[in-house]
């Protein structure tokens, strides 16, 4: 998948094509529903699939934590089949005009024939365009607009908001369904103080970022990939107290791993809430939990099969 990032008042060299419009923050249920939709027409029309979304250092809903960054996004756009995704700067098209918006920047510089949107979808300057505007400014450009109806949770419109709520919470089971897959945090193994391996159970500690949601503090039934490989795993989000740490970071330990794993890549898929996080009288009070939450993780995970979560 090509990625591009659209220069204002600039047309990209990229075929005709069917174009999916959100921010799309998660890439959850409802919004695969509509990259499906967007695919369909391309194939239908004999099209090529894109997508066109913003940066999300962009200042669009600068106010929320994020849930997956601009390439986490990325990639789950290819593996949906896009042929290519453009990042628009928020800031810099804000106070474009909904016409302006779609006759200039759909159509002209995008080469957007149909586009494909949610009932919520708003554009233009001071949000003013909505679903029935983007239809009508499309077919007066010649081209076409297809509108997603709304999908609900419980009753409630499904959202990122939604989601980010549920991960700070813990209820991760809950905001997986939602997502339509494990909700992921990635980064690279950083060096630290090494207690975990003092007391016989080693782990890998990564960063969350400043701009992410951070799920509830606590210790959760995870998995860990590595290499390609992926392994049962125990976490903890938070300061580990026990050990008289502050700064809020995830640290997972991988059942079954041998190895060293510093300065790699690792993903922890956020399976379920085992517990609160708290501070421990003894190191030997802290292990003897430890087995506890490893050998229920160990119970719970049994059935999970790797090749149907598409964990890399």
């Amino acid at each position: 998948m090509i990625v591009y990032e659209y220069p204002f008042k600039q047309k990209l060299n990229i075929p005709d094509s069917v174009l999916a419009l959100g921010f799309f923050d998660g890439v959850h249920i409802a919004h695969r529903d509509l990259l499906l939709k967007a695919r369909e027409a391309a194939k239908e029309k004999g099209l090529a699939f894109g997508v066109f979304t913003f940066k999300s250092d962009g200042g669009i809903k600068s106010h929320a934590g994020r849930l997956y960054n601009d390439s986490e996004k990325a990639e789950i756009f290819e593996s949906m089949g896009a042929d290519f995704t453009v990042y628009a700067d928020f800031g810099a098209i804000a106070d474009t005009s909904p016409k302006d918006f779609v006759h200039s920047i759909l159509c002209a510089d995008l080469s957007c024939k149909i586009c494909v949107a949610g009932f919520n979808f708003r554009f233009g300057k001071g949000a003013s365009g909505d679903s029935n505007m983007l239809c009508n400014l499309m077919a007066e450009a010649g081209g076409e607009c297809r509108i997603c109806e709304e999908i609900t949770a419980d009753g409630v419109t499904l959202s990122a908001t939604l989601i980010r709520n549920l991960i700070s919470q813990g209820r991760v089971y809950e905001a997986n369904n939602l997502l339509g897959g494990l909700y992921y945090i990635k980064g690279r193994v950083l060096h630290g103080r090494r207690d975990g391996s003092k007391i016989g159970f080693p782990t890998a500690n990564i960063k969350i970022g400043d701009d992410r949601v951070v799920p509830k503090m606590g210790v959760y039934r995870s998995i860990t990939t590595v290499d390609g490989e992926a392994y049962y795993s125990v976490c903890n989000v938070g300061t580990c107290p026990t050990f008289g740490e502050n700064e809020i970071r995830l640290e997972t330990h991988l059942i079954d791993y041998s190895g060293d794993l510093y300065d790699k890549e690792i993903r922890v898929y956020l399976i379920g809430f085992l517990r609160e996080e708290k501070r421990f009288d003894s190191v030997d009070e802290l292990k003897m939990q430890i087995y506890v939450d490893k050998n229920t993780t160990i119970k719970e995970n049994g059935d999970t099969k790797w090749q149907e979560l598409g964990l890399k």
